[in-house]
């Protein structure tokens, strides 16, 4: 990793309690959309939705390292499952606005409140300014493009 053994022992700590919380989500089988069966991709598209409230589809295929096309494809099916809108831009009516519908943005809002729910007790020892540290700190993290652990060479 780097050059601090400390740091790097202390980063590896953090990144597992993370992943910790991750594996909880992903044990309790609980995400929204899920009898529709939807794959990441383009569960992908609706997270990026719901934390935006809409966007054209190049800023879409920007944030999910994907050409336009793809993403055209992805949010096609999704207006066809009702789960997003396709509007014009009214700033310029050549670009199209992509938003989740009301029944999704419900959706969304019903499994944050509960993933919330079941993970804030793990929160409660730390104090308000602890938990805003923690806020601040992990903004600090820098967004990348999709996940992909490092591969070692082999001799």
């Amino acid at each position: 990793m780097g050059t601090d053994p400390r740091r790097d022992e202390l980063l590896t700590e953090a990144i597992d309690t993370i992943a910790s919380l991750t594996r909880d989500l992903a044990a309790a089988g609980s995400y929204p959309f899920r009898e529709r069966h939807l794959g990441r991709a383009r569960m992908n598209v609706l997270y990026q939705l719901s934390r935006t409230g809409g966007l054209g589809i190049g800023a879409l295929a920007a944030l999910l390292d994907v050409t336009s096309g793809a993403v055209s494809q992805h949010v096609d099916l999704l207006r066809k499952a009702g789960l997003v809108t396709v509007d014009v831009d009214p700033a310029d009516a050549r670009a199209r606005i992509v938003r989740l519908t009301d029944q999704a943005h419900a959706e969304v809002a019903e499994f944050q409140r509960g993933w919330i729910e079941a993970i804030a007790p793990r929160f409660d020892d730390l104090t308000t300014d602890e938990v805003a540290d923690l806020r601040r700190l992990l903004s600090l993290v820098r967004p990348a493009g999709p996940v992909r652990p490092a591969t070692r060479a082999t001799a």
